[in-house]
Protein backbone atom coordinates (compact mmCIF):
# COMPACT_ATOMS: atom_id res chain seq x y z
CA UNK A 1 0.00 0.00 0.00
CA UNK A 2 1.37 3.54 -0.64
CA UNK A 3 1.47 6.18 1.61
CA UNK A 4 -1.41 8.75 1.78
CA UNK A 5 0.61 11.79 0.61
CA UNK A 6 1.72 9.59 -2.27
CA UNK A 7 -1.99 8.71 -3.31
CA UNK A 8 -2.58 12.51 -3.60
CA UNK A 9 0.64 13.48 -5.78
CA UNK A 10 -0.56 10.36 -7.91
CA UNK A 11 -4.24 11.45 -8.35
CA UNK A 12 -2.92 15.02 -8.92
CA UNK A 13 -6.47 16.16 -8.25
CA UNK A 14 -7.35 19.93 -8.17
CA UNK A 15 -8.92 20.58 -4.66
CA UNK A 16 -7.70 17.78 -2.35
CA UNK A 17 -8.14 19.44 1.22
CA UNK A 18 -11.63 18.70 3.13
CA UNK A 19 -14.40 21.60 1.76
CA UNK A 20 -12.81 21.97 -1.90
CA UNK A 21 -13.41 24.80 -3.82
CA UNK A 22 -16.46 26.25 -1.16
CA UNK A 23 -13.65 25.85 1.49
CA UNK A 24 -11.51 28.36 -0.23
CA UNK A 25 -14.36 30.65 -1.41
CA UNK A 26 -14.59 31.49 2.77
CA UNK A 27 -11.45 32.70 2.98
CA UNK A 28 -10.90 34.33 -0.21
CA UNK A 29 -13.63 36.79 0.66
CA UNK A 30 -12.29 37.66 4.01
CA UNK A 31 -8.60 38.53 2.71
CA UNK A 32 -7.14 42.35 2.39
CA UNK A 33 -6.76 43.88 -0.62
CA UNK A 34 -3.69 45.52 -0.45
CA UNK A 35 -1.25 42.44 -0.38
CA UNK A 36 1.98 42.35 -1.95
CA UNK A 37 3.60 39.05 -1.57
CA UNK A 38 1.49 36.19 -0.47
CA UNK A 39 3.05 32.79 -0.03
CA UNK A 40 0.75 29.41 -0.32
CA UNK A 41 2.74 25.80 1.32
CA UNK A 42 1.35 22.74 -0.64
CA UNK A 43 0.19 24.43 -3.46
CA UNK A 44 -0.37 20.88 -5.19
CA UNK A 45 -1.73 21.83 -8.90
CA UNK A 46 -1.82 25.49 -8.21
CA UNK A 47 -5.65 25.61 -8.00
CA UNK A 48 -6.18 28.32 -4.74
CA UNK A 49 -3.44 30.36 -6.75
CA UNK A 50 -5.20 30.54 -9.37
CA UNK A 51 -8.54 31.89 -7.72
CA UNK A 52 -6.82 34.23 -5.49
CA UNK A 53 -4.89 35.56 -8.57
CA UNK A 54 -8.48 37.17 -9.37
CA UNK A 55 -8.59 38.91 -5.80
CA UNK A 56 -5.74 40.45 -5.84
CA UNK A 57 -2.85 41.51 -7.67
CA UNK A 58 -0.01 40.44 -5.24
CA UNK A 59 2.89 38.41 -6.16
CA UNK A 60 2.38 34.86 -5.92
CA UNK A 61 4.45 32.32 -4.56
CA UNK A 62 3.56 28.62 -4.58
CA UNK A 63 6.07 26.16 -3.20
CA UNK A 64 4.88 21.79 -3.07
CA UNK A 65 7.28 19.03 -2.31
CA UNK A 66 5.96 17.01 -4.98
CA UNK A 67 8.16 18.09 -8.28
CA UNK A 68 4.57 16.75 -10.39
CA UNK A 69 2.83 19.28 -8.34
CA UNK A 70 4.91 21.46 -9.19
CA UNK A 71 5.25 20.94 -13.18
CA UNK A 72 0.99 20.45 -12.94
CA UNK A 73 1.05 24.26 -11.71
CA UNK A 74 3.38 25.79 -13.67
CA UNK A 75 1.75 24.59 -16.89
CA UNK A 76 -1.41 25.71 -15.97
CA UNK A 77 -0.72 28.97 -14.41
CA UNK A 78 2.58 29.73 -17.02
CA UNK A 79 -0.19 32.67 -18.84
CA UNK A 80 -0.49 34.29 -15.38
CA UNK A 81 1.64 37.20 -14.46
CA UNK A 82 3.37 37.45 -10.92
CA UNK A 83 3.49 34.00 -10.15
CA UNK A 84 6.27 31.32 -9.29
CA UNK A 85 6.15 28.40 -8.32
CA UNK A 86 8.85 26.18 -6.97
CA UNK A 87 9.63 23.09 -5.35
CA UNK A 88 10.32 23.12 -1.78
CA UNK A 89 9.90 21.58 1.61
CA UNK A 90 9.05 24.02 4.04
CA UNK A 91 12.52 23.25 6.47
CA UNK A 92 14.16 24.59 2.89
CA UNK A 93 12.00 28.08 2.92
CA UNK A 94 14.76 31.18 2.17
CA UNK A 95 12.34 34.05 1.76
CA UNK A 96 13.17 37.03 3.95
CA UNK A 97 12.03 37.65 7.63
CA UNK A 98 9.04 39.50 7.66
CA UNK A 99 8.08 38.97 3.55
CA UNK A 100 4.83 37.77 3.40
CA UNK A 101 1.64 39.70 3.83
CA UNK A 102 -0.45 36.57 3.94
CA UNK A 103 0.60 33.04 4.47
CA UNK A 104 -1.88 30.13 3.22
CA UNK A 105 -2.05 26.22 4.08
CA UNK A 106 -4.70 23.94 3.04
CA UNK A 107 -4.70 21.00 4.62
CA UNK A 108 -0.91 21.11 5.14
CA UNK A 109 0.29 22.41 8.39
CA UNK A 110 -0.79 19.39 9.99
CA UNK A 111 1.32 17.19 7.92
CA UNK A 112 4.26 19.03 9.59
CA UNK A 113 5.74 19.02 13.22
CA UNK A 114 3.80 21.89 14.38
CA UNK A 115 6.10 22.86 16.70
CA UNK A 116 8.79 23.68 13.92
CA UNK A 117 6.63 24.93 10.99
CA UNK A 118 4.84 27.28 12.36
CA UNK A 119 7.47 29.59 14.06
CA UNK A 120 9.26 28.99 10.46
CA UNK A 121 6.22 30.71 8.60
CA UNK A 122 5.86 32.73 11.55
CA UNK A 123 9.30 34.56 10.66
CA UNK A 124 7.88 34.99 7.03
CA UNK A 125 5.06 37.36 8.08
CA UNK A 126 4.93 40.57 8.35
CA UNK A 127 3.65 41.98 11.96
CA UNK A 128 -0.05 42.66 10.88
CA UNK A 129 0.28 40.01 8.54
CA UNK A 130 -2.50 36.94 7.76
CA UNK A 131 -2.23 33.75 7.78
CA UNK A 132 -4.73 31.32 6.60
CA UNK A 133 -4.85 27.23 8.21
CA UNK A 134 -7.66 25.15 7.07
CA UNK A 135 -6.25 22.00 9.02
CA UNK A 136 -7.93 18.88 10.58
CA UNK A 137 -9.13 18.48 13.58
CA UNK A 138 -9.67 15.89 16.05
CA UNK A 139 -12.30 15.71 19.14
CA UNK A 140 -11.75 14.77 22.47
CA UNK A 141 -13.34 11.58 22.12
CA UNK A 142 -10.36 9.83 20.50
CA UNK A 143 -8.56 6.97 22.69
CA UNK A 144 -5.17 6.93 22.10
CA UNK A 145 -5.36 3.74 19.60
CA UNK A 146 -7.33 5.57 17.90
CA UNK A 147 -5.28 8.33 17.38
CA UNK A 148 -2.12 6.41 17.00
CA UNK A 149 -4.33 4.65 13.70
CA UNK A 150 -4.89 8.09 12.55
CA UNK A 151 -1.05 9.14 12.99
CA UNK A 152 0.48 6.15 11.21
CA UNK A 153 -2.05 5.73 8.13
CA UNK A 154 -1.70 9.61 7.72
CA UNK A 155 2.08 9.99 8.65
CA UNK A 156 1.13 13.06 11.21
CA UNK A 157 3.66 14.07 13.77
CA UNK A 158 0.69 14.93 15.80
CA UNK A 159 -3.08 15.38 16.28
CA UNK A 160 -3.88 18.57 17.47
CA UNK A 161 -7.63 19.52 18.80
CA UNK A 162 -9.39 22.55 17.63
CA UNK A 163 -8.20 24.12 21.08
CA UNK A 164 -4.56 22.67 20.41
CA UNK A 165 -4.74 24.95 16.97
CA UNK A 166 -6.09 28.23 18.95
CA UNK A 167 -3.10 27.66 21.45
CA UNK A 168 -0.42 27.07 18.87
CA UNK A 169 -1.49 30.00 17.26
CA UNK A 170 -1.97 32.17 20.43
CA UNK A 171 1.89 31.01 21.97
CA UNK A 172 3.21 31.83 18.55
CA UNK A 173 2.10 35.37 18.42
CA UNK A 174 -1.09 35.38 16.51
CA UNK A 175 -4.64 36.87 17.56
CA UNK A 176 -7.51 34.48 16.03
CA UNK A 177 -9.43 36.74 13.98
CA UNK A 178 -11.91 34.21 12.17
CA UNK A 179 -12.27 30.62 13.22
CA UNK A 180 -15.40 28.46 11.50
CA UNK A 181 -15.80 24.69 11.36
CA UNK A 182 -15.71 23.49 7.27
CA UNK A 183 -18.68 20.91 6.74
CA UNK A 184 -16.98 17.71 4.45
CA UNK A 185 -18.13 17.56 1.32
CA UNK A 186 -20.85 14.76 0.27
CA UNK A 187 -22.02 15.31 -2.97
CA UNK A 188 -19.40 16.05 -4.47
CA UNK A 189 -18.50 13.23 -7.43
CA UNK A 190 -14.84 12.24 -7.51
CA UNK A 191 -13.21 11.57 -10.67
CA UNK A 192 -10.55 8.90 -10.56
CA UNK A 193 -7.47 8.38 -12.84
CA UNK A 194 -7.24 5.10 -14.68
CA UNK A 195 -3.83 4.34 -13.72
CA UNK A 196 -4.38 4.12 -10.50
CA UNK A 197 -2.44 0.78 -8.96
CA UNK A 198 -4.11 -1.64 -6.66
CA UNK A 199 -2.02 -0.59 -4.09
CA UNK A 200 -2.94 2.83 -4.76
CA UNK A 201 -6.87 1.71 -4.45
CA UNK A 202 -5.86 0.06 -1.35
CA UNK A 203 -4.81 3.10 0.12
CA UNK A 204 -7.65 4.94 -1.12
CA UNK A 205 -10.26 3.03 -0.03
CA UNK A 206 -8.57 2.86 3.75
CA UNK A 207 -8.90 6.89 3.96
CA UNK A 208 -12.81 6.63 3.26
CA UNK A 209 -13.12 3.77 5.33
CA UNK A 210 -11.23 6.02 8.17
CA UNK A 211 -13.59 9.25 7.42
CA UNK A 212 -16.31 7.19 7.87
CA UNK A 213 -15.53 5.32 11.13
CA UNK A 214 -14.06 8.66 12.97
CA UNK A 215 -16.49 10.63 10.86
CA UNK A 216 -17.45 12.78 14.44
CA UNK A 217 -14.09 12.83 15.86
CA UNK A 218 -11.88 13.89 12.81
CA UNK A 219 -13.26 17.73 12.07
CA UNK A 220 -11.59 20.56 9.63
CA UNK A 221 -11.79 24.13 11.28
CA UNK A 222 -10.98 27.22 9.10
CA UNK A 223 -8.48 29.94 10.93
CA UNK A 224 -7.49 33.23 9.99
CA UNK A 225 -5.29 34.36 11.96
CA UNK A 226 -3.12 38.20 12.40
CA UNK A 227 0.54 37.95 13.37
CA UNK A 228 0.67 40.50 16.64
CA UNK A 229 2.29 43.94 15.37
CA UNK A 230 5.08 42.98 17.12
CA UNK A 231 8.28 41.92 15.85
CA UNK A 232 9.79 40.14 19.13
CA UNK A 233 6.57 38.12 19.57
CA UNK A 234 7.43 35.00 18.30
CA UNK A 235 9.57 35.69 15.61
CA UNK A 236 12.83 33.08 15.81
CA UNK A 237 13.51 29.97 15.38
Amino acid sequence: MVSYQELITQIGMDYTHPGGRAATDKWLKQIPENLKNVLEIGCGTGETLRQLRDHTAAFLYGIDSSSKMVTKAKNKMGHLQHIEIMQQNIEDLSFTHHFFDLIISESVLAFTPIHYSLPKLTNLLKPNGQIVLLEMATSSLLTHSDEEIIKTFYQLPQLLSKEDWLKQLLDYGYETVYLEKIEKETKTPITLPQHLSMEMLQTLNEHYQLNTLYANDLHTYLFIAKKRGKNDDHTSN
